[in-house]
C-alpha cells in the first residue's frame, strides 16, 4: 500500500507544480484579452470601403445580394480586422514569455527533483511537474517557433533528461 501512495503523492505532485507555476505566470503576466483590444463596434449595412479602412477594418470586395430597402454593395467590411491583427501579435509575445518561464521553471524542477531532493514520491513529483511544466510552455508556442528552434528545444531536453538519467538516478 506504501508504494500505491508514494505513485499517488508523486502524481499529485506534478499535476499541482504545473498548475501552480502556469497560474503564477498568468497571476503575473496576464494573457491578453479581446477586450483589450477591440471595443464592439455598431454594425453597420451601408459601409463603404473607404469607412472601412479608416475606421480599422478590412474591405473583401464581394458582390453582396440586395437587402430590400438597401442598395446593392460590392463587398463587405471586417471592422475588427486590425484589432484582432493586434491581439494575435500580443498573444504570440505572450505565448513567447510564457514559453521561457516555463522552460526556465520547468528545467529547473526536473534539476531540482532529480539531483537535490531525496524523498523519492517528492522528487519524482517534482520532476514530472518539471516535466509537465516544459511541454506546457512548449505547446503554448509551438505553432509559432520555426523547425530549427523545435528541433533545438527538443534535443536540448532530451540531453539533459539522458545526463540526468545516467548522472543522478541511480537503480
Amino acid at each position: 500500500m506504501k508504494n500505491i501512495k508514494e505513485k499517488i503523492l508523486s502524481i499529485a505532485i506534478a499535476i499541482i507544480l504545473l498548475l501552480f507555476i502556469a497560474y503564477g505566470i498568468n497571476t503575473f503576466f496576464p494573457n491578453p484579452e479581446y477586450d483589450d483590444f477591440c471595443i464592439e463596434k455598431p454594425y453597420r449595412i451601408n459601409i463603404t470601403e473607404e469607412e472601412c479602412v479608416s475606421d480599422g477594418g478590412k474591405w473583401t470586395q464581394e458582390r453582396i445580394p440586395k437587402i430590400a430597402g438597401e442598395p446593392e454593395q460590392s463587398g463587405y467590411c471586417d471592422i475588427t480586422y486590425t484589432c484582432r491583427q493586434e491581439l494575435e501579435d500580443s498573444r504570440e509575445k505572450y505565448n513567447k514569455i510564457v514559453f521561457i518561464i516555463s522552460g526556465i521553471l520547468g528545467l529547473f524542477c526536473v534539476i531540482l527533483g532529480g539531483i537535490v531532493l531525496k524523498v523519492e514520491s517528492v522528487s519524482v513529483g517534482i520532476m514530472g511537474g518539471g516535466i509537465l511544466t516544459i511541454i506546457y510552455g512548449t505547446i503554448r508556442y509551438w505553432g509559432n517557433l520555426e523547425d530549427v528552434g523545435r528541433f533545438l528545444i527538443l534535443g536540448l531536453i532530451l540531453a539533459v533528461l539522458i545526463i540526468l538519467g545516467y548522472k543522478y538516478i541511480k537503480k
